[in-house]
């Protein structure tokens, strides 16, 4: 019988176990990559966001100040439901406390994208309800606060005069109090490590605004990731006197 040769020399086709998994190994690299800048994109865009809103709660502070008589900032929100606490028509909270954005009495939204209330500070001479006006007894007082960043890991003072201070605590969300939370009870605090946001919680009316630094990251100041915006009494006082809020 003649034995049939077209099949002598072949060899299978298909791949190794070998081959498959070196496939996998790329695949597995480019997934993670994928994921991994994604991820990145989604935590810058919601940076961005953040900032945007809360440049435009800046924005609206100064424009209720102009729509109240005499003109005036917002008292704080202390109890948590969004609209300022006053005491016989001045606040409740003190000049050195750090409490809520009252996001009902300004009609905003009152989280950040990570669903955190926004945190508000104000000099009481500049939310009293015998408004402010420019001399400079209101800010002679001492009761303005400080803004610092860090040049080459010192803290450095940008302005001594600011009036009122907005700010998220970012995606890390240490000590923020959730949008979904009635009670206000904090989320975890900061550890040892993110000295500066501490800073932005003591009360002490100074407050950090630097650039992010990562978890084990050996930045002086530690970890940080809060988002400040603030309002000086200059640009409060020229956009009263712009509007002819103030003569």
């Amino acid at each position: 019988m003649p034995v049939n040769k077209s099949h002598i020399g072949q060899r299978q086709s298909g791949f190794t176990l070998i081959e498959i998994a070196v496939v996998l190994v790329i695949v597995g690299l480019l997934v993670g990559s994928f994921i991994g800048t994604f991820a990145q994109r989604i935590d810058t865009t919601r940076r961005d966001n953040t900032v945007k809103e809360l440049l435009e709660i800046k924005k609206v502070l100064i424009a209720y100040a102009f729509t109240q008589t005499p003109p005036r900032l917002p008292c704080p929100d202390v109890t948590g439901d969004g609209i300022q606490d006053l005491v016989a028509g001045d606040c409740q909270a003190l000049s050195t406390e750090v409490w809520f954005l009252p996001w009902q009495d300004l009609g905003l939204g009152f989280g950040d994208a990570w669903d955190n209330r926004y945190r508000y500070w104000v000099n009481n001479a500049y939310a009293r309800n015998a408004g402010f006006d420019l001399n400079a007894a209101d800010d002679a007082a001492g009761g303005n606060a400080t803004i610092q960043t860090r040049v080459n890991d010192a803290a450095v003072n940008m302005l001594d005069n600011a009036v009122a201070v907005i700010f998220s605590h970012g995606k890390n969300s240490l000590d923020a109090v959730s949008i979904e939370n009635d009670n206000r009870a904090l989320l975890p605090a900061p550890g040892n490590d993110h000295d500066d946001e501490i800073g932005n919680l003591d009360n002490d009316r100074t407050f950090m605004s630097r650039s992010p630094s990562e978890e084990g990251s050996a930045s002086t100041g530690g970890v940080y990731d809060d988002i400040v915006v603030w309002i000086n009494s200059y640009e409060i006082k020229a956009a009263m006197v712009e509007t002819g809020k103030l003569p």
